[in-house]
């Protein structure tokens, strides 16, 4: 099951939000409704998946989960 992030960062020229997977950076936004809504994208079109919405501090704010596991 794929599992994607949206994460918060702070670099030294911006407040960014990043859209994640596996580790790896698939989109930085300013604003975090539209990391969220892009991660959303992702999730579903990957579903069976989770998304993990973080706060500014790393605690998670919610989980969503998209499509059914295989069985």
């Amino acid at each position: 099951m794929d599992r994607f992030l949206v994460q918060f960062r702070f670099s030294p020229d911006s407040l960014t939000w990043l859209v994640v997977r596996d580790g790896s950076v698939l989109s930085r936004h300013c604003r975090k409704r539209d990391a969220v809504r892009i991660a959303a994208g992702h999730a579903r079109r990957h579903a069976p998946s989770t998304l993990v919405i973080e706060r500014m501090d790393g605690t998670e704010q919610a989980r969503r989960r998209y499509g059914r596991p295989v069985e």
